[in-house]
Formats: structure tokens, C-alpha cells, sequence
């Protein structure tokens, strides 16, 4: 069967356009994926650095001995969330005693004010339902930040515990 001009001009336009898709697709998987191997990349980076020179002993007993730490005890006693005074000053502690904690975090992905709370929090090695109180969220909040991280963070489905383990690691 012999197909009319009209006929072969839209075949080779369909075809022009759908390799024309393959291709673009195939770019942005790449770059995708170019991206996920970044980050992992820096992840194991700073996992790596965290096993090599951490002091981990010292430096927990260090920022528990913090002010800023212990004012956010008394506030979690007194049932009362973290000014954003406080929010700095346990913020400094600790990128002091773990080495820009919030840099590292940062590099990963973007965060919101509330993930990097959550996630400061989770260093301190608060339960779910003190960082639900100091950040004033409900610990559902709470736990669906956490596994959104994960997924921001490694571009896959992980448990909150997940991010917790990541977390205390670097």
C-alpha cells in the first residue's frame, strides 16, 4: 500500500516528534540519576568523615552539657515549643560540637525551617513526641517529615527510622 504525501509527512513529523521525546527522556534520567549519585556521593562522604574523626563519646556529652540543650529540656518539661531565639542557639551548639551539621544537611537537598528542626532534633536524639512538642506538630508531622526526607534525601521510599539512622551517622 503506497502511502499519499499527506500521509508520509505526518508519519515522519510522529516519528521526528517521538524520537525527539526518547531523547529528552533519556536526558533527564540521566541527569537524574547523575544527581542521586551526587548526592549518595556526599553522603558516604560525610559518613566516612564522621567515622574517621569523630569523637562521638566526648562530643554527646559535650552538647548535652549546652545551655541551649538544657533550655530545651526545660522547655519540653514545661510543655512549651522553642522560641526562635532558642532555635539559633541549639542550632550553633550544635554545628559546634558536630562540625556544621547543618552545612552537611544543606548540601543534600533544601530544607524548610521545620525539616531542619526536626532533623536537629533527632541528633540530640529527642523521641518523636518531644520534637512534636518543641516544634509544636503532632507526632504525625512529625513522622511524615521524617520519611520525606529520606525520600528527598536518597530519591527512594524509607522508614523513619531510616532517617533517624542517617542523621545519627554523620
Amino acid at each position: 500500500m503506497i502511502l499519499s504525501n499527506r500521509e508520509l509527512f505526518l508519519l515522519i513529523i510522529c516519528t521526528v516528534f517521538y524520537i525527539t521525546l526518547f531523547i529528552l527522556v533519556m536526558l533527564w534520567n540521566r541527569r537524574k540519576l547523575q544527581l542521586l549519585q551526587s548526592r549518595l556521593d556526599n553522603i558516604h562522604a560525610m559518613q566516612k568523615m564522621a567515622v574517621m574523626g569523630h569523637r562521638r563519646q566526648q562530643d554527646e556529652g559535650s552538647i548535652y552539657a549546652a545551655e541551649a540543650y538544657r533550655h530545651a529540656r526545660q522547655c519540653l518539661a514545661e510543655g512549651r515549643t522553642l522560641t526562635d531565639d532558642d532555635w539559633h542557639g541549639l542550632t550553633e551548639a550544635v554545628n559546634g560540637v558536630y562540625d556544621g551539621f547543618s552545612d552537611k544537611l544543606n548540601s543534600l537537598c533544601r530544607m524548610s525551617e521545620q525539616e531542619m528542626r526536626v532533623s536537629l532534633l533527632i541528633k540530640l536524639r529527642m523521641l518523636p513526641k518531644d520534637i512534636a512538642t518543641l516544634t509544636a506538630h503532632s507526632k504525625e508531622s512529625v513522622a511524615s517529615t521524617r520519611s520525606r526526607l529520606y525520600q528527598k534525601v536518597f530519591g527512594k521510599k524509607g522508614s523513619t527510622r531510616d532517617w533517624d539512622d542517617f542523621i545519627l551517622s554523620i
